[in-house]
This record gives structure tokens, C-alpha cells and sequence, in this order.
């Protein structure tokens, strides 16, 4: 029997408000038609026609009958829509309405759910928000995913990530056949001179075609070409805009107009998009000028640009390597070197731009991305447990709905409408929530994270949210909406309302299934966050090489148009003597990097006089850094042989160096680095001391070579300052910009922090990871605690009678303490074993990548995070048990 002439499907159809189809809209205009035909050819029969004639005029007068009935199919079809609509759409809004009143009746039981579901769509729409804006659509280009940067390894200089030299840049740029576009940049930081104090910026250098890879379209003027890398047409600038706005006031006559940059006038040509941030801190744009030195053979080992590619359309991965070795190759035959083709030596790696701008933040936001996806399904499982048991005090109700003739769709209509009203309240909470997240989030260690701060709630994170709040209330209303489709109005009338009509937990397995989930997934997350506490700990015990205590850092940048090279040494030198007058001054020194500042290292090979080459082609290489004398006291880094730097090392003295303990055990195993000679930069050095190492750039990287200069010897463009006071920095810093006043006042002072600041900064990513992933980790604890509380409660009351006569039978309060108590660990007991399976699985690998010194099945931790979780369900399995001890089996009886 088909569905057409099944009884049961026009019932449904109607339940539904599904319109008739057109085919029987059609038949019934067809069968109206020939109706009002065969009376008008009984009429005309009865004037004496015959049946044909009658027939023959009736068409006649009729007109085209088909085509009269598919108008009038149409118009039918279309009425019938029209009402079906408009009673459905009544239908919806008088469940609404009771929707409504009954939520004002219950103000409390709706604040819990709506605060419920309004922390994990909060949580959600945040995490979206900052995955969107970090992960997914870090720059406003169109076909940003033919956008690569190329990243160079050099495995055995151990030399990973890193840059090009501008000269292989230029020949990256001569290929147009292989790249849709190329381009070069590197950041630099320039003294800005304008009305007030000078002040440093960040500048970004470009070679090539920059707007043809990133698809500018300025916001007025233009960007520069290519070309404007030649000798003598580099002096244009794009300003960024808020640049423009901070040293124009946003006029649009700043066309034209000059920058005066390192003591040098620059022409503004354009203005950069607002929402164009690469690099994130560029106050502007300039061309890298190509002088041919650049071009020097030495020169291309100068590694400070990092390549952007824009590959053509669809080309593919394996095409791109392709065209990376073919032109690596050219370079190998023009160069007479194996370098670039062998990959144990020289190897390219093509990295989508998005990946390469969110840096180490990607692990952090995909792991609290998971993490937040939990939390809503633990909060979409809690309150269906809720609405679920809800639906037990209203079975009366729909078994007289159901006695009055009411059909199983519009009562699970009322319940679903019921659930989305719910969550649309919870999904406008969820979104203010989560535009404060944001605002937090934006806020952490901005310095650090600045793609944090640009991370906004734009119409397609909105539409996501909406999709989710209506996804929740649609899987949180499901259950209740199919229990009260099934409630049976003759046993609920009979039961008058008696706790007899109920769900029957013990029966329905969704609140067992629910409270196991809830459970499971909150011990994830309870671990996840356990295991990232310890490891933070871990690194937290590092000790970074140097005293950070009592030590302030500022950064200096002098200017080459009014300090050469052989300047720098007396301006530094006097600097530190003004510095070393203050009061409350214990010790001062100047290096070319400070550590944990983003000052960057210069990491270049050496040779060690008179020995035998490494094995395997391998080069010595190290981080060469200039500091004064007085350095290592003032950072409190022993001096384990030899001797510090002193007065006497200067430019004029015979060169000397001094070498951390990490170069001393890869070059000098078991032998005595002091006195031997290096050749770096292709000078001789003799080493005279051996230092302790020190981690330069985060806390558990592994220690890098370093070869320590002095600052005389070896004049910096930039240089740090460090002063150790006991002084508090709020006193000191005004003293300190005062003291480099004094000897230049338009020499900036600038990154001025605490040493303990930077250490703490560098922290950055796993602080973040853990801070938010704890707060994760202790909502779904609470959100689970809820849960078994309330589905305890509700089994308790419903095992009112069987109590009640148990306890007149002579049981004591303890055995029920204990049978309750039972029931409820048995479920935390499987959600936990279920939880550690699904840690161990899936959680424990994610978290690889953010761990340091423990491992993701750290014993300590999953000790901590199972106790914690058993504790919460013990608590919330302890209040129902003592309720339903203390209940009075008199009145319980005569209740019933």
C-alpha cells in the first residue's frame, strides 16, 4: 500500500502542516471540472441536444479545460500553503507564548539554564572568534590560501625556520613563470622624529612585488613598486593607519608630506588598509634598498628576510616543490656549491601564511578549541538531564492535553519550542559573554600576543553561534519532546499526578548515559589542564642562567646618520657611566641582546684554529653577542674559567672573546676552551673565559652556542641597557630615561621591563593554555557536579515509596546513605574509567606539543584530576543520599 492511500498519512500530514501535494490538488481540480461539465451537458441535453452536440458546446463554451485547471491547481495549491503556513506559524507562537509564561513561572530553573548554556556558547563563540582571527583569516587577502612562506633548514647548522638573504630573494623575484607573485620582509626599528620625544617604531622592508602577494588596495595614495629598491628611489614610505591617524590626524593631504626616520626625510606615498596588519607592530612600509653590497657573494649567507610566495592558480604542493628545486638547482650551478640541493645541507619548506603568523598560539587555540566544544556538549547533556526530569512534574498536564484530543506533534512541538526559547535566552547571553572573553583574551600579554588584540565577533562567528544555540536547544530538547510524546494519558490520570507517573530513572537510560558523559568528558579536561599545571611548574623551576631579581632592561637604538660604527663604543660608554651615577645604582652593562627580548640574535659559523673539521659536514655555529664590561656581573652569570671582560678590552687591545659553557661542551670536549683561538667573522679571537649558559629566548629551549664580544670590539646598531637596583622600577625607570637624556636627548629609550617581566612573558602561550583550559576544566566540574546532583535528587524522590516503606521495615538512615551513595559512584565510576580511556586516546597527543618535562599520562596529575572529580561526585551524590535519610516514613506513606 503506498503512503497516498495509507490512513494514517493525511493525519500526519495534517500534524505536520505539510500542504497537499500538487498531484492531488490537480486531481481534486480535475474531478471539481468535470462536475460542473457534465451538469452544463445535462442542461444542454435536456434543450433537446444530443450527448455529443451537448458535449461539443460545453467544451465550447468551457473553454480550455486544462489549461483552466492547472491555473486553478496553482491558485489552490498555493491557498492551501498560505493556510497551512499561517496555522502553523499561529501554532508556534501560542507554544511560545506558553513557552514564555512558563519561564517567568520558574525564574529560577530558567536562570540556571539559560547561565548554563550562556557559559558555553560564551566560551564558544570566543574560542570561534579567536581561532577565525588567528587560524583561519589572519590578513583581509583575497586567496589567502595561495599565500606560502618559504622556511629554510639548515640541519647541519642546526638552523631551523629560519630566513633568506635579500640577494636570494631578488633571484626568487627574477621567476615570474613559477610565482604569481614574490616578496621579501623583514622588520627593523627606526627612530621616529616628530613633536615630542623621539620614539622607536617598527618598520617593515620589502623587496619585490609586496602588493601584488598580499593584494593591496591602500586606503589612499599608493604602494610602492618594485623598483623603489633601487639606489636612490627608496625614500617613500606607506604609512599604516593608525599611523596615519596618530602623526597626520588622519588627513588625506598627508600625501607628499615627510617622515623623518633615523635622521633621514622620507615622502608618504600611500596609506595602508586598517585592517592590513603584517607585520602585526609595522607603523609603515619602505622598500629594502638593494646597494650592491647586498649582492656581494658573502653576503648571501646574511639571513634576515623572510620569503612570501603567492603560487599560481591551482598549483598544487608537489608543483610547488617542484619549482622550489628546479630554481635551487639554477643556483647550485651558478654558485659552483651543493648547498642548495642537497637537503641534509639546504632545504625550502612552503608554509600556508595562516600557519605561519599564529607561530606557537596555533597548539594553544585548536587545544582550547576542543576543550570548549566539551564544555558545551557537557552543558547540552546537563540540561537535557534537567528538562528531562522537568517534564516527570508535568506528565499530568500532558496526559489531559492528550485526553483532549491533542496529537503526539503538537506536544513534542510545545516541548521543542519550549528547549530553542530556552536557548535563544542562552545563546544572547552566551554572546555577550562571549564579547567580554574577547575583551580579556585581547588584554593577555598584549605585548607578546597582539593577534589576540585584533580578534573581533564579525557576522560569520555570529552565524556559527546562532547555529549552535539552535543545534543545543534542539539536542537538549529532544529527549523531553520524545518522553512526552509517549507519556500514556490513562496511566498518568490514573496515577492523579502520584510520583507512580514518572520517568522511571532506573528505566531510562538517558540520565545514566548523561551523568556517565558528563563525567567522562569533564575528567578530559580535568587531566588536560592537570598535566599543563605541572607542566608550567616544571619550567617555572628552570633556572634561566641569570639573577632576573632586582633587575630592570631598556633598549637603545642610535641613530647611524649621527653615530658611525667607531661612535657607538663612547656613546655607550658614557651612557653607562651617567647610569652608573645614579643613586641606588648597583651595577650597569650594556648588551647587544638582552635575554628574553625580542632583540634577535645574530647566529653565525666559526672554526676553531688548528682543529680537524666535524664529521658529517657539520659546522660550528653560535649566537654572537656583544656586551660591556661589567655584563655578566650586573646579570649575576658566573664566570665558570678564565676572566670577565674588564676596561682594558678595547678596540685597540687584541680580540677576545668569551664562550658559554654550552660551546665549550660541543666544541671543546674535555678540554680547556681558555686560550684557544676562533675564527668568527674572519677574525682570530682568543677565548679568556667560559661562562655559564643562558636561556636567551624562553624558558626549556635548548641551549644555543654563544660567543660573547666586547661591546668595544664589536659595535652593535642596537643595545640593551641593564641596570640591578633594589630600588623600586617606578622610581628608577624616570632616573634611567633622564640618564640617557642627558648624553642625547633625542636618543629613544624604549621595551622598557623588569627582568622577572620578561621571564614571565616568555611563558606567555602555556600560561594562557593553562589559565583558560582550568577555567574550562572547573566550569564542566561544576556542570557535572549539576548534573549527578540533580539526577540523584530526582531518582531519590522517585524511590520516595520504596524508601519510605524500607525504612518502616526497620532499615536505618545509613543503609540508605549507602544504597544512594552506590548508585551514584557506579555511574562516576564508569565515566571516570571512560574518561581516562578517551585521555589516553585522543587528549593525552594533543597536548604533546604544549608539554615540558612531564609527559601526558604524568602520574601526579591523573592522581589529582581523578581525586578532584571523585570528590565533586561524592559531594554531589551525598546531599540526595542524606535528603532521602532524613525522609519521615509516616508521612512519605501517608503521602502516597
Amino acid at each position: 500500500m503506498t503512503r497516498r492511500n495509507d490512513p494514517r498519512w493525511p493525519g500526519l500530514r495534517r500534524a505536520l502542516h505539510i500542504a497537499p501535494s500538487r498531484k492531488g490538488v490537480r486531481d481534486d481540480v480535475d474531478e471539481e471540472l468535470r462536475f460542473h461539465l457534465e451538469g452544463r451537458v445535462d442542461d444542454l441535453m435536456a434543450r433537446g441536444m444530443t450527448r455529443a452536440e451537448a458535449e461539443a458546446e460545453a467544451q465550447r463554451r468551457f473553454g480550455d479545460a486544462d489549461r483552466i485547471g492547472a491555473e486553478l491547481a496553482t491558485i489552490d495549491t498555493a491557498m492551501h500553503r498560505r493556510q497551512r503556513l499561517g496555522e502553523q506559524w499561529s501554532a508556534i507562537m501560542r507554544d511560545l507564548q506558553l513557552a514564555l509564561r512558563g519561564m517567568a513561572a520558574r525564574p529560577g530553573y530558567t536562570a540556571v539554564v539559560a547561565l548554563t548554556l550562556g557559559l558555553a556558547i560564551g566560551a564558544n563563540t570566543a574560542m570561534y572568534s579567536a581561532v577565525r582571527s588567528v587560524l583561519l583569516r589572519p590578513l583581509p587577502v583575497a586567496g589567502l590560501d595561495r599565500v606560502m612562506a618559504l622556511r629554510v633548514d639548515m640541519p647541519k647548522l642546526d638552523l631551523l625556520g629560519t630566513q633568506m638573504s635579500p640577494a636570494e630573494i631578488v633571484d626568487w623575484t627574477k621567476r615570474p613563470d613559477l610565482f604569481e607573485g614574490f616578496t621579501g620582509i623583514t622588520s627593523a626599528s627606526m627612530t621616529l622624529t616628530a613633536s615630542g620625544e623621539p620614539r622607536r617604531i617598527t618598520v617593515a622592508r620589502t623587496i619585490g612585488d609586496f602588493r601584488t602577494v598580499f593584494q593591496l588596495h591602500p586606503a589612499l595614495g599608493r604602494v610602492y613598486e618594485p623598483a623603489a629598491s633601487e639606489p636612490g628611489q627608496h625614500r617613500v614610505v606607506v604609512l599604516s593607519h593608525a599611523m596615519w591617524r596618530e602623526q597626520f590626524a588622519g588627513d588625506p593631504l598627508a600625501l607628499g608630506k615627510s617622515v623623518i626616520l633615523n635622521d633621514s626625510s622620507y615622502q608618504v606615498v600611500g596609506v595602508m588598509a586598517e585592517d592590513f596588519r603584517y607585520p602585526r607592530r609595522a607603523a609603515l612600509w619602505m622598500p629594502y634598498v638593494l646597494t650592491p653590497r647586498v649582492f656581494e657573494p658573502a653576503q648571501r649567507g646574511t639571513l634576515i628576510m623572510t620569503p612570501i610566495v603567492r603560487v599560481k592558480p591551482g598549483t598544487t604542493p608537489e608543483g610547488l616543490r617542484t619549482s622550489l628545486r628546479s630554481e635551487l638547482a639554477a643556483w647550485e650551478e651558478r654558485f659552483a656549491r651543493s648547498r642548495y640541493t642537497d637537503e641534509s645541507i639546504y632545504r625550502l619548506r612552503p608554509v600556508p601564511i595562516a600557519e605561519f603568523l599564529s607561530g606557537e598560539l596555533r597548539p594553544v587555540l585548536l587545544t582550547l578549541l576542543g576543550a570548549v566544544v566539551i564544555v558545551l556538549f557537557i552543558a547540552c547533556a546537563n540540561i537535557a538531564s534537567l528538562q528531562l526530569v522537568r517534564t516527570t512534574g508535568r506528565l499530568r498536564e500532558i496526559a489531559v492535553r492528550a485526553a483532549l484530543g491533542a496529537g503526539r506533534w503538537p506536544i513534542v512541538r510545545q516541548f521543542l519550542v519550549e528547549s530553542l526559547a530556552l536557548a535563544v535566552i542562552g545563546g544572547l547571553l552566551g554572546v555577550a559573554l562571549g564579547m567580554i572573553g574577547l575583551m580579556l583574551l585581547g588584554r593577555w600579554d598584549g605585548s607578546s600576543y597582539e593577534a589576540l588584540r585584533d580578534v573581533r565577533l564579525d557576522g560569520a562567528v555570529l552565524a556559527l553561534t546562532t547555529g549552535i544555540t539552535l543545534l543545543a536547544g534542539l539536542v537538549f530538547g529532544v529527549a523531553p519532546a520524545w518522553r512526552a510524546s509517549r507519556v500514556s494519558a490513562h496511566e498518568a490520570l490514573k496515577a492523579n499526578g502520584a510520583r507512580g507517573a514518572s520517568l522511571g530513572v532506573g528505566r531510562h537510560r538517558f540520565l545514566q548515559v548523561a551523568v556517565v558523559g558528563q563525567i567522562a568528558m569533564t575528567l578530559v579536561l580535568l587531566l588536560g589542564s592537570g598535566v599543563m599545571v605541572r607542566s608550567l611548574a616544571r619550567l617555572l623551576d628552570i633556572d634561566p642562567g641569570f639573577s632576573a631579581s632586582n633587575a630592570i632592561s631598556m633598549q637603545l637604538s642610535p641613530p647611524s646618520a649621527r653615530y658611525a660604527w667607531a661612535q657607538r663604543p663612547a656613546l655607550y660608554h658614557e651612557i653607562i657611566e651617567r647610569v652608573r651615577a645614579l643613586p641606588g645604582v648597583d651595577a650597569v652593562a650594556m648588551t647587544a641582546s638582552i635575554p628574553f627580548a625580542e632583540m634577535g640574535l645574530d647566529s653565525s659559523p666559526f672554526d676553531v684554529i688548528g682543529a680537524a673539521p666535524l664529521p658529517d659536514g657539520r659546522k660550528r655555529h653560535a649566537n654572537a653577542i656583544p656586551v660591556s664590561s661589567g655584563f655578566f656581573q650586573t646579570m649575576g652569570i658566573p664566570i665558570l674559567r678564565g676572566r670577565a671582560f674588564t676596561d682594558a678590552d678595547r678596540a685597540d687591545a687584541p680580540l677576545v672573546v668569551i664562550v658559554d659553557e654550552q660551546l665549550a661542551k660541543e666544541y671543546f670536549p674535555n678540554q680547556n676552551p681558555v686560550g684557544q683561538t676562533i675564527n668568527h667573522f674572519g677574525r682570530g679571537l682568543t677565548i679568556v673565559g667560559v661562562t655559564r649558559s643562558v636561556h636567551q629566548l624562553a624558558l626549556g629551549a635548548a641551549y644555543k652556542a654563544v660567543v660573547y664580544y666586547p661591546l668595544s670590539q664589536q659595535p652593535f646598531p642596537t643595545a640593551g641597557l641593564v641596570v640591578r637596583s633594589e630600588m623600586s622600577p617606578d622610581v628608577m625607570v624616570p632616573a634611567l630615561r633622564a640618564a640617557v637624556r642627558s648624553v642625547d636627548p633625542l636618543l629613544p629609550v624604549y621595551d622598557v621591563q623588569s627582568m622577572p617581566q620578561r621571564v614571565e612573558r616568555s611563558l606567555g602561550a602555556r600560561r594562557l593554555a593553562v589559565t583558560v583550559l582550568g577555567g574550562f576544566a572547573a566550569l564542566a566540574l561544576l556542570l557535572a557536579m549539576l548534573g549527578t546532583y540533580g539526577v540523584l535528587s530526582y531518582s531519590t524522590s522517585e524511590r520516595a515509596r520504596e524508601l519510605g516503606i524500607r525504612m518502616a521495615l526497620g532499615a536505618n538512615p545509613g543503609d540508605v546513605v549507602t544504597m544512594v551513595l552506590r548508585n551514584g559512584l557506579t555511574l562516576a565510576v564508569i565515566g571516570i574509567l571512560l574518561g581516562v580511556t578517551a585521555y589516553a586516546a585522543v587528549g593525552g597527543r594533543v597536548l604533546e606539543a604544549l608539554l615540558y618535562g612531564v609527559g601526558p599520562g604524568d602520574p601526579l596529575a591523573m592522581l589529582a584530576g581523578i581525586a578532584l572529580l571523585s570528590c565533586g561526585a561524592a559531594l554531589a551524590c551525598w546531599i540526595p543520599a542524606r535528603r532521602a535519610a532524613s525522609v519521615d516514613p509516616a508521612v512519605t506513606l501517608r503521602a502516597e
